[in-house]
Formats: C-alpha cells, structure tokens, sequence
C-alpha cells in the first residue's frame, strides 16, 4: 500500500516554560522526519532471543499472558509508571484530546473507545469527565480495573490484529496513544488503520497520539539507549518517521476525508525545565528501567551497566538540555449517508446490559 504525499495542517507548540504553559505557536514548521518509538506495549515476535524476559524476575509479579509478545513487562510497578504517565501527556497537552468532538460528548449518547487503554487511566477520566456518553477500553493485557471505575465505562480484553469485537460503524470517536510502534508497518496499514476505521461511525473521528524516543540535544550515553532501541525495532520493520507515516497511512486507507489534522508539543527534559521537566525525567528513566533486560542485551551490556547509564541519562539531560516531542493526529471518517450515529450495540454491549 503506498503513502500519498500531500498537506496536512499542522500546529506546534512548545510547553513547559517558566509558567509550565504553552507560549510559543509556530504554524506549518517544516519537521524534521526524526525516527519515533514510545510505547506501553512493545511487540516482537515469537522467535526473539528476547522472548523470555517476560516471565518472573526479581520477585517481581508479571502478569505472564499466553501469547503475550511484550519486550516490556506488565508489572505493578509499570501499571503506576503508566498512570504516572497520562499525567504527563495531559500536562504536555493541557487536555486530554483534540479531536472536535467534545459538544457530542457533552451531548450524551456517543460511543467512545479506547484502544490500548493499559490501566484504563484515560478512559475512567474521560468517563467522569462526560458522564452521558459511554466509554470502552481494550487492551490484549487485562490490567485495567475490573470493579471500580463508572458506570458509563466498561473494558474487554481484546487484540487489534485479531479484529476488534464490534460492529461496523459502532464509535462517534476512537483514541489510542503510544503504540504505532507497537505494529509493524504492515500491520499499521493492513490491520490496525483499516480496523479502526471499520468501528468508526461515518463522520466520527479517530484520533491517534504519539512521542518521539530520537530526543533533541541529546548527550552520548542518551543518543546510544536510543540507538539500540531504534536497532531492535527497525530489525522488527516498525520504524517510521511517525510525523508523516500516521497522517499519510490514515489518508492511504482512504476512509478518512483527506484534511488529516496535526498537533506537535515539544517538552524539555530534566530538572532545569520545572516540575513539567521533572516529571517527564522521571517517566523517561522508569521507562528505561522496565525494559532493562531486553535493552542490556541489546547493548551488549551488563546489567550494572546498564543501570549506570540510564542514571548518566538523568543527568545528561541537565547537562545537554534535552527535549523531545509529542503529536496528536485526527480525522474524519468520510460520510457517504445523511445518516447520524449508528447506535445498534455490538454482541459484547449486548452481554454487558443483560448483565
């Protein structure tokens, strides 16, 4: 399937200054094409010399799933680090979308999911935030809550490439963040784009949000943790400049009108950009840190090692004043009826209200 070159109207900002607020605004910067990776989930196949780091190590509780493909494992201490992290990007972004969808949502009655949801964090917030509209989050890993969370928000375990268990035309809006490089680019342009826009309903939005790993300004031992993660994935053919291979594979599918918006933050790094900086530091390092035995070996590292360089990465980022950036990407599914949301409920919603 090949990429259409075309515009896209962009927006960028850079946030974290003295006030922690956005208060610069460039429109239609040229951007450089930066190789991108951050993720909750990282795939690899089966056959990796990798593929044991999922089980037990340290005493810490993993939940081990049965043809799980994690590089990272799904540890308490991670389920933290991941709420830890919708913090940050909230900040970074000061919302939690940007699609235009929020008088729908105020409205009542839209349908919205979240795919790759984790621990449910952004999907429980954005159904407390619009309690008259309904909320769905799915994940392949069932970490997110089983009993607390509102009424108009519910979760399924469910795996994007084996198709998701709803109706077409079932969502006004579907987000997910942090996991284009979670899919091979075959999989992004054949399974993952093409599935997403199958649930959408005609005219409803799909939103995807997603951070650079290639950080500006970056020190030695920083540029060489990045290089070795860049190596294992594009060894997995899912390295793309993800600036324009998320708007340009949308328009590929050719089920979303041609105007794919884009937004781009950049956030410093480090203790010498405020608490915005810090927090972005700290969920950085812990990053780092629940990949440690995929990512030593990759290296050629010891352990020991590579805990040093990941404390020589907290400090280069003061030294070399790091950065990185962040893009959100949405569209509109194109409308070929005057019809207005599809509200016939998928065999999953219909098991969950006779319930």
């Amino acid at each position: 399937m090949g990429l259409k070159q075309s515009k896209h109207i962009t927006t960028t900002t850079l946030v974290n200054s003295s006030k922690d607020r956005p208060d610069v605004l460039l429109k239609g910067e040229r951007r450089k094409k930066f190789r991108s990776f951050r993720s909750s989930g990282i795939l690899f196949d089966g056959t990796s010399t990798l593929e044991n780091w999922r089980f037990s190590h340290g005493g810490k509780r993993i939940h081990n799933l049965k043809n799980a493909k994690l590089l990272g494992p799904i540890i308490d201490e991670e389920v933290e680090r991941l709420q830890r992290q919708h913090r940050l990007f909230k900040r970074i972004w000061q919302s939690n979308y940007s699609s235009p969808v929020e008088e729908r949502l105020k409205s009542g009655g839209a349908r919205i999911l979240d795919v790759g949801c984790g621990p449910g964090t952004w999907t429980i917030e954005m159904a407390e935030s619009y309690p008259k509209s309904t909320f769905t989050g799915v994940d392949f890993a069932p970490i997110f809550p089983q009993e607390k969370r509102p009424v108009n928000a519910k979760f399924l375990q469910a795996n994007i490439l084996d198709g998701l268990p709803f109706l077409d035309d079932t969502f006004d809006f579907v987000h997910m963040r942090l996991l284009v490089t979670a899919f091979s680019a075959k999989e992004w342009e054949e399974k993952v784009i093409p599935e997403l826009a199958r649930v959408t309903r005609q005219g409803g939005w799909v939103e995807f949000m997603e951070s650079d790993i290639q950080y500006f300004n970056e020190g030695p031992v920083t540029q060489r943790l990045s290089n070795a993660l860049m190596a294992f994935m594009k060894g997995k053919g899912i390295l793309q400049p993800i600036d324009s291979y998320v708007p340009n594979s949308m328009e590929s599918c050719e089920k979303f009108e041609k105007e794919i918006k884009i937004e781009e933050k950049s956030c410093f790094v480090g203790k010498w950009a405020g608490e915005l900086g810090q927090l972005a530091v700290d969920d950085i390092t812990k990053g780092w840190a629940a990949v440690k035995l995929p990512m030593s070996t990759m290296m050629g590292a010891k352990l020991s090692e590579y805990d040093d360089a990941i404390q020589i990465f907290a400090k280069e980022v003061e030294q070399y004043k790091t950065s990185f950036k962040t893009w959100r990407f949405f569209g509109q599914k194109i409308s070929t009826t005057s019809s207005s949301a599809i509200t016939t409920p998928s065999s999953w919603d219909q098991s969950e209200q006779s319930q």
